[in-house]
C-alpha cells in the first residue's frame, strides 16, 4: 500500500481512490470509484458501459473485481487508524451471482462490532490477523445480484 496515506486521513475518499487507481490499474481501466468510506461501511461504483458482457449485462470478472476491492478497502482503512505498517490482501474470495446486472455496478462491504480488538490479539501470536467480509453487489436499486464472502489478511510489520 502506498505511503501517502496517514493514520489521520484513513477514511479520506480522495485519498483512496487516488491509491487504488495508482496500485492497482485495473480500478482505472474498469472506472471503480469508491463513493463511500467510514469506519464500518465502504462503497464503490463501476459504469456499466466499461464493464459490459456480450449479453449486455455486467462481466462477472468486473463484478468479482469490485467486491474485493470494496473490503479491500475497509479493511485497510480500519487497518490504517491502527499503524501504518499494515499490509492488507485478500486471502480468498468466493462469489454467488443470483441474477444479471443491466445497470452501473455498486458494492457495499459492512463491518458489524469492533474486529481490530481480535487482530491485535492475532498479532501477539505472531501471525497475520483475519477478517471475514461479506459484501453485497448489485446496482443502485438494489444489491441482491451478487454475494461475495472474503477472507482478509492484515499484518502488522514491526518497525527496525
Amino acid at each position: 500500500m502506498s505511503d501517502h496515506l496517514s493514520q489521520h486521513s484513513a477514511f479520506n475518499l480522495a485519498a483512496w481512490n487516488q491509491l487504488i487507481h495508482q496500485d492497482i490499474p485495473a480500478t482505472l481501466m474498469l472506472g471503480i470509484r469508491l463513493t463511500q468510506l467510514t469506519p464500518h461501511c465502504a462503497a464503490a461504483w463501476a459504469p456499466l458501459a466499461q464493464n459490459i458482457n456480450g449479453h449486455g449485462t455486467g462481466f462477472a470478472g468486473s463484478i468479482y473485481t469490485l467486491g474485493v476491492v470494496t473490503g479491500w478497502t475497509l479493511i485497510s482503512a480500519l487497518a490504517k487508524t491502527i499503524s501504518s505498517n499494515c499490509q492488507v490482501v485478500a486471502g480468498e474470495a468466493h462469489i454467488h451471482y443470483r441474477q444479471p446486472l443491466s445497470g452501473n455496478l455498486v458494492a457495499r462491504a459492512e463491518l458489524n462490532g469492533a474486529p481490530c480488538a481480535s487482530w491485535h490479539s492475532q498479532w501477539q501470536s505472531y501471525r497475520a490477523a483475519k477478517q471475514p467480509l461479506t459484501i453485497m453487489l448489485g446496482t443502485q436499486d438494489s444489491l441482491t445480484a451478487a454475494e461475495m464472502t472474503a477472507t482478509f489478511y492484515i499484518k502488522k510489520e514491526e518497525l527496525n
